[in-house]
């Protein structure tokens, strides 16, 4: 059975008609003109006239046919079987999985270099008229989307290395029906190279109606038994020079098995500074905790590292923070006590304190730049304009953080317009001015894990009894969260997010006549304590970098830059960026962070920032499905493994449809 592969150029067959109207059209007319007795010449005029037509008619038809073979060439005739002409030429896409799970080991060896030999073998089945593209599923250069020859295909996969970015094939996939359809060979073929991670399953079902045939290319996959670091936590600490500070390791083991005898190091600016020994339970997660403290202020790096498995790529999990030489504190009076706030954070001047207070009134702040603050007290929700508003939300939105309390005379109605937007605190009644001293309210719950009282010992585990004579009424949104309550189940301490700033409200009145906080012992560490908490995110880097996700830092403005930044990678190679003006500070895009480990950003030879990039948890996450849930998850019903120990030039010259002539 014959069929075309370019059925549309079989319409140009019609030129073959053209060599026929051009031979009607020519034909003259004779005119007979009498002569003497011509008798014999016309008898042999007859025959030689004759033979000239027979040759005029086979000429004609010669021409056609060389018109209409030349048609039918450019069609490309098939048979679906036989030995006639040629094997059919292949129009093949190789989805060759480059991420990091492939780094792992198994008995024959690394998994990704067995995958590369095995795709070399696959392209040494194709000839050198078929078109190939060999697609990496992840590639930071642009990829290549044209059908190459095999050659070209070889050089890709020569140059393919295993990258750390995490990403599912939904999108390649798209890409590879697109250029199948595209494409008018009689054998279309996709092939993927895997180990069957199923974190990487597509969302939908992208290759339904695919008129290809699909192929996986069989690897030497083994049990799944990693152990991981998915995270490390600072748990919110200012990290202070010759403080302890606890770091936190989340270690998940993905075997079916306990792991024993396994060894958790923390190294910090280079040194091994502590290690643990710890075992941990099949299918389960464990937190390995390290308590250490640095002696200088500045950038400070580090990771911690679990004992080596076949997968090592996630055996290490690095952070950074910095240590700021002192944080400065605005306090912005509205009730008359921001001097005792400012009293208890700072009660002399000959005791080091890490950070320097200034208080203003709301008449002062029209000479008062916000950026020369790193926190923000408000005492007593004072009035301000809507323009020094502005001011507080565009100081959030860059990381800074606050911290609001409630007095007597604190105008609910403003402040439920102006305040509630950024606190999440509604106020519903006023406290009562005409209170007696008979009854009050006091302490009734915290939250002991949280790191403004994680680092307290409290009797019985129960904050001091300390009285309010009077409460307002309040309530607070979903979006934010109680840290300590009032008897009566009214909430005390809230903290939410504006942004990307963190916001606390006390709701309970300060001033001494109102409440005996001011002189219980409880009240000076409990505000250090919140302007340490609040200062913590000058101190705790970002710790969920993942390799792949789009890196932006704010660049400090206390540092003036009119030149490019340049980026230090892991493996030492500097790249020159140049900052963007972000609403009147500077970002800087990052790019390339394609490698786990600690990038480092410098101006003028000085480094002005540091972070941390890690691979993806779910990476990390070995568990696979088998050929039949990918095939199902594609939209497709049927597919073909080509196993181990199979010589696939021979394999696939069988499976392969029909000649072309």
């Amino acid at each position: 059975m014959f069929s075309f592969l370019n059925t549309s150029i079989l319409f140009a067959a019609a030129a073959a008609l053209v060599q026929l109207i051009i031979h009607l059209f020519s034909k003259r007319k004779v005119t007979i003109i009498e002569f003497s007795s011509v008798r014999h010449l016309k008898a042999m005029q007859k025959r030689q006239v004759r033979k000239l037509k027979i040759r005029q008619l086979l000429l004609l038809l010669l021409r056609m046919l060389i018109i209409f073979m030349a048609v039918l060439a450019f069609a490309r005739p098939t048979t679906e079987s036989g030995s006639i002409g040629s094997h059919a030429s292949v129009s093949a896409v190789i989805l060759f999985d480059n991420s990091a799970s492939m780094n792992r080991y198994v008995t024959n060896g690394q998994l990704f270099d067995i995958a590369k030999k095995r795709t070399a073998e696959l392209l040494d089945s194709f000839e050198e008229s078929d078109k190939i593209i060999f697609l990496p599923l992840i590639n930071n250069n642009k990829p290549t989307l044209e059908f190459q020859s095999k050659a070209t295909a070889k050089e890709i996969l020569e140059n393919t290395t295993v990258q750390y970015e995490f990403k599912t094939l939904q999108s390649s996939l798209v890409m590879i029906k697109e250029l199948l359809e595209q494409s008018s060979n009689l054998n279309k073929e996709l092939y993927i190279i895997t180990d069957f991670q199923r974190t990487t399953l597509p969302d939908s079902a992208v290759l339904t109606d695919l008129d290809a045939s699909l192929y996986f290319v069989e690897l030497p996959l083994e049990e799944n038994d990693n152990l991981s670091i998915t995270s490390v936590d600072f748990g919110g600490q200012l990290i202070l020079p010759g403080h302890d500070f606890k770091i936190s390791a989340n270690i998940i083991n993905q075997s079916q098995t306990e792991q024993t005898d396994i060894i958790a190091s923390l190294i910090m600016d280079g040194n091994r500074i502590a290690q643990t020994n710890f075992s941990i339970d099949a299918a389960s997660n464990k937190t390995i905790d390290f308590t250490r403290s640095v002696s200088t202020t500045g950038f400070h790096s580090g990771y911690v590292e679990i004992s080596d498995d076949k997968f090592q790529s996630d055996n290490r999990f690095y952070f950074s923070f910095k240590i700021p030489d002192q944080f400065n504190l605005l306090i912005i009076d509205g009730d008359n006590i921001g001097e005792l706030i400012k009293l208890a954070l700072s009660p002399s001047e000959q005791i080091k304190q890490y950070w320097s207070v200034k208080i203003a009134t709301p008449k002062d702040l029209s000479s008062i730049s916000f950026w020369d603050y790193d926190v923000i007290f408000l005492s007593g929700s004072p009035k301000l304009s809507d323009g020094h508003f502005q001011r507080l939300k565009s100081f959030l939105s860059q990381g800074r953080s606050l911290f609001v309390t409630y007095d007597g005379q604190t105008d609910i109605d403003f402040f439920n317009k102006k305040y509630t937007e950024i606190t999440d605190v509604t106020f519903d009644e006023p406290a009562r001015l005409d209170f007696s001293k008979a009854g009050y309210y006091t302490f009734a719950n915290h939250d002991a894990q949280h790191p403004l009282f994680s680092f307290y010992s409290f009797v019985d585990n129960k904050l001091p009894e300390i009285r309010f004579f009077t409460l307002p009424k309040m309530h607070r949104s979903s979006n934010s969260k109680e840290l300590m309550t009032f008897t009566g189940n009214r909430p005390a301490l809230v903290e939410t997010r504006y942004k990307s700033g963190r916001v606390l409200t006390f709701t309970g009145p300060v001033a001494p006549q109102y409440t005996d906080l001011s002189a219980n012992a409880f009240f000076v560490p409990f505000l250090s304590r919140i302007a340490e908490y609040l200062a913590a995110d000058l101190s705790s880097y970002d710790l969920t970098l993942f390799n792949g996700l789009p890196v932006q830092r704010e660049l400090s403005d206390k540092i003036s830059i009119n030149e490019s930044v340049t980026l230090i990678t892991p493996d030492s190679i500097k790249y020159d960026l140049v900052p963007d003006d972000n609403k009147g500070s500077l970002s800087l895009f990052v790019q390339p962070v394609a490698l786990p480990g600690m990038y480092s950003l410098t101006y003028r030879s000085k480094e002005i920032d540091q972070f941390s990039v890690n691979v993806s948890p779910r990476e990390s996450n070995l568990t696979s499905s088998d050929a039949d849930q990918f095939v199902k998850s594609f939209g497709l019903s049927s597919y073909t493994m080509l196993p181990l120990d199979t010589d696939l030039p021979t394999m696939l010259s069988e499976l392969r449809f029909g000649n072309e002539l």
